[in-house]
């Protein structure tokens, strides 16, 4: 019965320990809004100081994975470069060793108050502000942390346990590759980091196994960012890449020096870390950041040429430029008359991408083109990042103005639907080609729309009131003309499948539908215009 007790308390330990971290993680995500990614724009201008930044980012995160995103969201919206983003990355490499020192330490009596505190003000608030789940979930994860480091001598008396971890102890390859894939199924080697400290206290790994599994945890987390990244395309995929680097250069060179060490009694790391007067956890916990000091102070020293060697590998791919903001940038809002002319520039901009939709139905030769799905991402993006930019313009435009920056989010947003019902239109379209009967009409009506389309975007840029009247007379109720066209093809000798009865459905309604929306927003800016002049 004791022994079932011991194992259930590391189980349950184990079980509260993963819950901790992953609340913890989601409730940080939610800090993380667009007022902080601005105070980390600006943090960022100098190499040293964004390294500095990036340290405290990974002391108070504590997710070097979540961290990398955040950057690569702000690169994908144009707010800072892949080489800016870089001194913070290793910055917060080194920052998140924070959570392995705290849990060396004999704080259970305060994760006690801490758990039942947050616990009951999570349970009786409503709307529970994230920094009391970020409070909660690191209780948790600390008190799971803590019944593991109770268990686990206890656990050890078993003999299979026994057994597997003296496997482990004296087998160096076996630890770090154990470690590494233990880091990747998790996502977090600081955890696995922590438990391996933990089992070292309770007695059951040796110091030298330790050392060898917290190398390969940390490499194993690079590893799983450059899998959770394995979507990432051009830039973006460029700070994966260095992260992966950065731990494969300093895991594989630290484990070089461990085996130097070990077989030929050359005092290193070990050395160090154990000649220190603190107890083991904490001398592991120094190892932990060892590791990420000297990896961070490589790459941060040679950080430009090995750039330059990804961006071989990875160049920017056809849709960087269309996902990110081109003329709304930060310091606009120092300007806010100006940030509104630059405001109609972006829309413009943001509509002249649309008709590339239509140009991947032709499949034209030439450019790799996009994928369908790839280009609709970009331009969403590139409409999330609009509206964003416009959302901080509010409390910084004139009273003047404001009436102007409200047709312009309105626009925004009618923009937004035109190119959802253009992505429904161009998917109908490519069903539409499947068939023998409806393939002609599918052409007819694409090339159509586009001539329309093309025409509402030379108005829009000429600014002029007659041209933008003409356009939107032209995109004027088209449902009578759309309802003939289903009565021919349905009533006609045509002959169609169910199949080819609903794709012909969807192809007039979606054109129907969009042209609607395109004659909507025409009408936005023809009463603009009116009251203009």
């Amino acid at each position: 019965m004791d022994i079932l007790q011991d194992v259930g308390s590391f189980i349950a330990g184990l079980g509260l320990f993963f819950v901790g971290i992953k609340t913890l993680t989601t409730h940080l995500r939610d800090l993380t809004g667009k007022r902080f990614r601005r105070m980390l724009d600006r943090s960022t201008r100098n190499p040293l100081l964004s390294a500095f930044g990036g340290a405290l980012l990974g002391a108070t995160m504590q997710t070097g994975s979540a961290i990398t995103f955040i950057l690569v969201g702000m690169v994908s919206a144009g707010m800072i470069s892949v080489e800016r983003s870089l001194p913070v990355r290793l910055g917060a490499a080194v920052g998140t060793s924070a959570m392995v020192f705290i849990a060396t330490m004999d704080i259970k009596i305060f994760i006690l108050f801490l758990v039942g505190i947050a616990g009951i003000s999570l349970a009786q608030m409503r709307s529970p502000k994230p920094i009391l789940g970020v409070l909660f979930g690191g209780g948790i994860m600390f008190f799971g942390l803590d019944m593991v480091g109770e268990s686990a001598a206890h656990v050890t008396r078993i003999p299979w346990f026994e057994t597997a971890i003296t496997s482990v102890n004296g087998a160096p390859l076996t630890a770090f590759l154990m470690a590494g894939i233990l880091s990747i199924a998790i996502q977090s080697p600081q955890s696995v980091a922590i438990l391996a400290i933990a089992m070292t206290v309770g007695g059951v790994l040796d110091t030298w196994t330790t050392l060898v599994m917290i190398y390969g945890c940390n490499l194993g987390g690079g590893l799983s960012i450059y899998l959770m990244a394995a979507g990432l395309k051009g830039t973006l995929r460029q700070i994966t890449i260095f992260q992966v680097w950065f731990n494969v250069i300093t895991a594989f060179t630290l484990l070089l020096l461990f085996f130097v060490e070990r077989h030929f009694s050359v005092p290193l790391v070990h050395a160090l870390v154990t000649s220190l007067n603190i107890d083991t956890g904490q001398q592991m916990a120094f190892v932990y950041l060892i590791y990420n000091i000297f990896g961070a102070t490589v790459m941060f020293t040679f950080r430009a040429p090995i750039l330059r060697k990804i961006e071989q590998w990875c160049p920017p791919s056809p849709e960087e430029g269309i996902g990110k903001l081109k003329y709304l940038h930060e310091h606009v809002i120092d300007t806010p008359d100006l940030a509104l002319d630059l405001a109609d520039k972006e829309e413009l901009r943001f509509l002249s991408t649309l008709p590339q939709h239509l140009e991947l139905l032709r499949e034209q030769s030439g450019a790799a083109p996009l994928k369908t799905e790839t280009l609709a991402q970009a331009i969403n993006q590139l409409h999330a990042a609009i509206e964003e930019s416009l959302g901080e313009l509010g409390p910084h435009v004139s009273p003047e103005d404001s009436e102007r920056l409200i047709n312009i989010i309105n626009r925004n947003r009618i923009l937004g639907s035109l190119h959802e019902c253009i992505e429904g239109f161009c998917k109908s379209v490519t069903a539409a080609q499947k068939s023998t009967h409806l393939a002609p009409l599918a052409m007819i009506v694409t090339e159509a729309f586009d001539a329309t389309l093309g025409h509402a975007i030379d108005a829009v840029g000429d600014n002029d009131l007659e041209d933008l009247e003409l356009a939107w007379a032209s995109t004027d109720d088209k449902s009578d003309k759309m309802r003939n066209i289903r009565q021919k093809f349905l009533m006609g000798d045509f002959d169609l499948t169910d199949n080819e009865r609903l794709d012909l459905m969807a192809l007039t309604t979606g054109l129907e539908r969009t042209v609607w929306v395109l004659h909507e927003y025409l009408g936005e800016l023809v009463t603009e215009g009116a009251q203009a002049s």
